[in-house]
């Protein structure tokens, strides 16, 4: 394991101000050439501008997990929980409008649940940004902090390693960038080890080739080590309702569903449906997929197609591989009649299933399950550390489910949807959210954003049973796999995106 060179560069807290006119507008005013009133001064004369439309806020009930998790993870109200919420809402446009209004002096962001729900912008200027702040909704709750080097800098020290060191599932030193740490981090797999050089000449480089290249950065980065995830492998009675289990004759294919795998020995297990994809160009112009994890079927060559519930869903083979985070599998359905049956005939294409893991005392109105619309696609470097996020799993052990393929996960583990925190981002998104064996290849979203993130890999625990405190669980980042899909020989020249409307 390489010793990880730590480079400080981050603090100097200041107090920051508002940003609500650039919500409403789209637009941030110059930090440099004066104020936005000096800018009207400068103008014709024009009358005043109608009072700014209220805020529309979230509603309730579209973020009723992550608020649960909020209120019982933190001791907070609902309503604090949902400012909260709010604010990270406001996070995600603010980053995209930072990154183009002021590349010159931002360099990310992250919130702070522990101390109270901050939004932490962290700026080379924090004069310049607060500035550019002006009227954001919740402005009380939205901090600067002085860091040395841009995003933007980080950005190309990461895109210049990456051009000398290579990308890719074959590639054992991956640079990334660590907002919150204000650093590019490349992260060492020594145990990708797989690669054929002759295909792939920036794969040759040795550990301590590498290492020169990563010495020589500017901004200067730092080498670690990333272990690989554990992962985590992979009919019911009908509930009436869309299961993970069971949705046969209950709509269409949606990420949390069970998808069964036969082993070459012939045994059975489960990993869960992420996110349901369409290809375009290519060989498959127009063809649906379902993803899900690598791991549940690299290596498998009995070719039975994967069942939900008994019934044959989609090819054990399509577009994949196995090396975190580089760990996919995109699944085509076994026909076009398949196809139409769970998607293509369906009204809605861009659902994730949303089931309370509990009893009915504990999930009361929600012991059926309900949907969540996946609207967009949030790449892993604008994912917010410490923000919400969800996942949905299917994860079963026979003695909790006596009529369910046994997952490996344990007596007394519930399949379904739980929250928690991003705890930080590196080649993957790190949670602690839990997940158990049969969760593997299960959608992790932004319920606030209506966004998909990434699928789950594993973990570097080994656990069975309930849940417990100390959950930790890597997920697959959706940016980095859309790309290595369209890279790959079996992609035929075929792009891949996660639908994001009904119609999709």
């Amino acid at each position: 394991m390489r010793k990880l060179r730590t480079v400080a560069m981050l603090l100097a807290l200041v107090a920051g101000a508002g940003l609500g006119a650039y919500i409403q507008t789209g637009v941030l005013p110059g930090a440099h050439g004066g104020s936005a009133a000096t800018v009207l001064a400068q103008a014709p004369a024009a009358p005043p501008e109608p009072p700014a439309p209220p805020v529309d806020l979230l509603v309730p009930a579209t973020v009723r997990e992550s608020t649960e998790y909020l209120v019982a993870s933190f001791q907070v109200d609902q309503q604090e929980a949902l400012r909260r919420l709010e604010l990270q809402r406001t996070a995600a446009k603010l980053d995209a409008a930072l990154r183009v209004e002021a590349a010159d002096e931002y360099a990310g962001m992250w919130m702070d649940q522990q101390a109270g729900g901050l939004l932490m912008i962290a700026t080379t200027d924090p004069t310049a940004t607060q500035a550019r702040l002006t009227g954001v909704h919740d402005s009380a709750h939205v901090r600067t902090t002085q860091v040395q080097h841009t995003l933007a800098q980080l950005t190309a020290t990461r895109d210049a390693l990456i051009a000398q060191l290579g990308t890719g599932a074959v590639v054992p030193h991956l640079p990334t960038i660590s907002a919150a740490e204000n650093r590019v981090v490349v992260w060492e797999r020594s145990w990708a080890e797989g690669w054929s050089p002759g295909a792939d000449p920036l794969a040759t480089l040795d550990p301590a080739a590498a290492d020169q290249v990563v010495a020589r950065a500017a901004p200067p980065a730092d080498t670690t080590s990333h272990g690989s995830p554990n992962g985590v492998p992979g009919g019911a009675v009908d509930p009436g309702f869309c299961h993970p289990h069971h949705c046969t004759g209950h709509g269409p294919m949606r990420g949390g569903m069970r998808l069964n795998g036969q082993r070459d020995n012939g045994t059975w297990g489960g990993c869960t449906a992420g996110f349901n994809v369409r290809s375009t160009g290519g060989d498959f112009p127009g063809a649906a997929w379902v993803l899900t994890a690598g791991h549940c079927v690299v290596g498998k060559t009995n070719n039975v197609p994967l069942q939900h519930n008994g019934t044959p869903v989609v090819e054990q083979h399509g577009v994949e591989s196995n090396s975190y985070p580089y760990d996919y599998a995109l699944l085509p359905y076994v026909d076009p009649a398949a196809a139409t049956t769970w998607l293509d005939g369906q009204a809605e294409h861009n659902l994730v299933l949303k089931h309370c893991p509990g009893d009915p005392a504990v999930c009361g109105d929600r012991t059926t399950s309900a949907d969540q619309p996946i609207t967009g696609v949030t790449p892993l470097d604008s994912v917010v550390v410490n923000s919400v996020v969800c996942a949905s799993g299917s994860a079963s052990s026979a003695a909790t489910y006596p009529d369910v393929t046994d997952s490996g996960a344990g007596a007394g583990f519930l399949s379904g949807t739980r929250c928690g925190l991003v705890t930080s981002t590196d080649v993957g998104i790190n949670t602690d959210l839990c997940s158990r064996a049969g969760d593997s290849g299960g959608p992790l979203f932004d319920q606030v954003n209506q966004s998909a993130l990434g699928i789950l890999e594993g973990n570097l625990q080994s656990r069975t049973g309930p849940c417990a405190a100390g959950e930790v669980n890597n997920y697959s980042p959706l940016s980095t796999i859309l790309q290595d899909a369209a890279g790959q020989l079996d992609a035929k020249g075929s792009t891949f995106s996660v639908i994001t409307t009904p119609t999709g």
